[in-house]
């Protein structure tokens, strides 16, 4: 089983709990069953947006078991929040499963000066537009220590609209707001395309708590683990 495949199987592994809990198990094994099928017909679809070399590719090879799920879900009558839900319980559980102190050393990486340096290159590279499914970005700092990411185009977003799922599209940010909270990046992510503001701001603070924004209510509880 190629590698990518066996993320997949993982990523249904750990929804499957999510799912019966919350639905009940016959439901849950209906679900996951549907996934599989429903990605088996997007994965051919998930946009190349570099390979390897573009850092967001896993973002948008995660997209496509989001999308697969959400529309397992929806046969059955389930809205987008519900698939948002369970995929938020399954990233939460992957990422309570690494130790904290490594988590918060990636974090304080990800926005030290190397990790600064890295994320420019990226961003610098995107404006290139090389792939019209790509996300286009730029870094900005102010004095006050914050690093933002900021996104005119978003490639998640793109890649909702042309599935024809944009009832996703205001939860795109859930899982910035799930890895912050674990790794002490201290994140505002309230400003989105998704929820039709005129960008994407992913604005990261070492030191700062991560809150849940207004629409991540009922997905994502406020037990971050505060400052670090």
């Amino acid at each position: 089983m190629a590698a990518g495949q066996r993320a997949f199987e993982f990523f249904l592994r750990d929804a499957r709990p999510a799912l019966a809990r919350t639905h009940g198990p016959e439901m849950a094994d209906e679900i996951i069953s549907a996934t599989r099928v429903e990605y088996e017909r997007v994965r051919p679809q998930v946009p190349d947006i570099g390979g390897i070399g573009n850092v967001f590719q896993p973002v948008m090879t995660v997209n496509g078991w989001i999308v697969a799920l959400h529309r397992a879900m929806g046969g059955h009558g389930f809205a987008a929040k519900d698939a948002v839900r369970v995929c938020h319980e399954v990233f939460d559980g992957f990422f309570r499963r690494i130790p904290g102190w490594l988590l918060r050393g990636i974090g304080g990486f990800l926005l030290s000066p190397a990790g600064r340096w890295y994320f420019e290159r990226q961003a610098r590279r995107s404006q290139q537009r090389i792939y019209p499914e790509d996300f286009v970005w730029h870094v900005e700092r102010d004095a006050s220590g914050e690093l933002s990411m900021i996104f005119d185009e978003c490639a998640v977003n793109k890649w909702y609209v042309a599935q024809d799922v944009r009832e996703l599209a205001p939860y795109c940010n859930f899982a910035d707001v799930t890895y912050s909270r674990l790794m002490g990046m201290g994140i505002d992510a309230s400003e989105t395309l998704g929820l039709g503001c005129g960008q994407c701001a992913l604005r990261f603070k070492r030191g700062r708590k991560t809150l849940v924004p207004k629409n991540l209510d009922g997905i994502v509880a406020d037990d971050s683990p505060g400052t670090f």
